[in-house]
């Protein structure tokens, strides 16, 4: 498979860049501005899937399919900034990619943004997007905790009505998580601390205040409350140390797809963008281009289309110029170079199939290869081509003796047997009146069974 390398070093890239810049004209990108990397790595995407499926990197339909993804990706993207009202490198990537057919059906469901992001996008019909956050960590025990441990003999610790903490939030927790002498679902609001202790409040779900106190001292003494440090900064004078349990994900949030694109956490941006996504957006755009009138690339392997195992190599391969979601949900941006626009997909100059196509040879030209004296065979001769009755005749002339086959002809007389008795002769004529009166019919029956009986005995021969 071929490696591309070139996204690794840290020397400027140069492009072979194919852009729509209007009826069959292509404008070659050399750089391109923020972000970078969904043109360039889309790009590597279909030129190593193309190869991958047995094309020649040196097919010049690779970069004819790069140019018409891109034309694709700027058409979709120009529609939705004319009906936002936005600069066109203004919109972002989801933008462009939401109303292909094949990358809103794989974001139908919830979908993560990134290979580690924590943040799901689910695309509406109506073209509004639900927003879920998963949780910060599995839960239980195994989750790390965000309190500082508390430690036996280690002065300084927070206490409210047989829970204990290394600080209010901590104690907060514990009372909440055990649901003992507060119930699940209250609040435990702490003021500031003093050199005496703090003052709290725990607001109840049915809306009671009570007011708990931190005693004087706790915040100078040392706890004893435990033989053993609580790593969780935790501890119930019933139960013990405590695991800390993370708190639920907030619901889900349906919103327009811009206020999602720009309400994606800092911390979700930089992670690398799903393989899974990563590989539908090259599979919508080439689908998509594939449709098109005058399409003159590789047609789309519907039946093999590009995966997201072949996305996460690329990702790997490009680096730290692999999409991210911030590539995904910030603007296009825009390729440098004369004629060219945001969403141009480009393909590496050392991969460019245009720039790497074989220049055919005269076969007469070149050293000649002498293979001897000509032998003089001559040209072959064909075998004169039958005619049709020549090519029926087998068929016609099957079973000659049976169409040639005749009743013969013959004469009979009725006979009319007689007898004598007591002087009187008797004669029986009555079936040869039968015969006369219905000759004609029995002629034809007798001739039929004739002729089915010859034809058995025939066939059966």
């Amino acid at each position: 498979m071929m490696r591309l390398s070139v996204f690794g070093s840290a020397v400027a890239v140069l492009l072979y860049g194919a852009v729509c810049t209007g009826a069959g004209e292509v404008a070659f990108a050399a750089t391109t501005t923020s972000p970078p990397s969904m043109s360039q790595a889309i790009g590597a995407l279909v030129t190593t899937a193309a190869v991958a499926r047995g094309f020649s990197a040196a097919d010049p339909r690779i970069a004819s399919t790069i140019a018409a993804m891109g034309q694709a990706a700027v058409a979709s993207a120009s529609a939705v900034a004319s009906a936002s009202g936005e600069a066109l490198a203004a919109v972002p990537w989801v933008a462009a990619l939401a109303p292909l057919a094949l990358f809103a059906t794989a974001m139908s469901v919830p979908t993560s943004l990134g290979n580690d992001s924590l943040t799901a996008w689910q695309l509406n019909s109506n073209g509004t997007v639900t927003v879920s956050q998963g949780s910060s960590s599995s839960g239980g025990g195994g989750s790390a905790s965000p309190y500082a441990a508390l430690v036996p003999g280690a002065a300084g610790f927070w206490y409210a009505a047989g829970y204990y903490g290394s600080s209010a939030s901590a104690v907060e927790e514990a009372f909440m998580s055990q649901g003992g002498y507060y119930a699940k679902g209250d609040t435990l609001v702490c003021a500031n601390a003093t050199s005496t202790g703090q003052s709290c409040t725990v607001y109840a779900s049915n809306g009671v205040s009570t007011g708990v106190n931190v005693g004087p001292g706790y915040l100078s003494q040392a706890w004893t409350g435990s033989t053993s440090t609580c790593s969780s900064g935790q501890f119930s004078a019933s139960a013990g140390c405590l695991a800390y349990t993370p708190p639920p994900p907030p619901p889900p949030v349906t919103e327009s797809l811009a206020s999602a694109a720009a309400g994606v956490a800092s911390s979700d941006l930089a992670d690398d963008l799903s393989s899974y996504l990563f590989a539908d957006a090259a599979n919508a755009l080439w689908s998509q281009a594939a449709t098109e009138e005058g399409y003159a690339g590789l047609p789309y392997p519907v039946n093999a289309p590009v995966t997201s195992g072949e996305a996460a190599g690329v990702e790997g391969q490009l680096g730290t110029s692999a999409p991210t979601v911030g590539s995904l949900t910030a603007g296009a941006g825009t390729l440098t170079g004369a004629g060219s626009m945001p969403f141009g997909v480009t393909t590496p100059a050392s991969t460019s199939g245009a720039s790497a196509v074989p220049v055919a040879t005269d076969p007469g030209s070149g050293a000649q290869v002498n293979l001897g004296p000509d032998p003089g065979i001559g040209s072959p001769s064909l075998e004169t081509v039958p005619t049709a009755a020549q090519i029926l005749a087998p068929i016609l002339g099957l079973m000659a003796d049976l169409k040639a086959w005749a009743v013969p002809a013959h004469t009979s007389e009725c006979p009319e047997p007689s007898f004598e008795l007591w002087g009187q002769t008797y004669a029986f004529t009555t079936q040869c009146d039968l015969l006369d009166q219905y000759g004609s019919q029995i002629t034809v029956a007798f001739e039929v069974g004739f002729a089915v009986a010859a034809v058995l005995i025939v066939l059966t021969a």
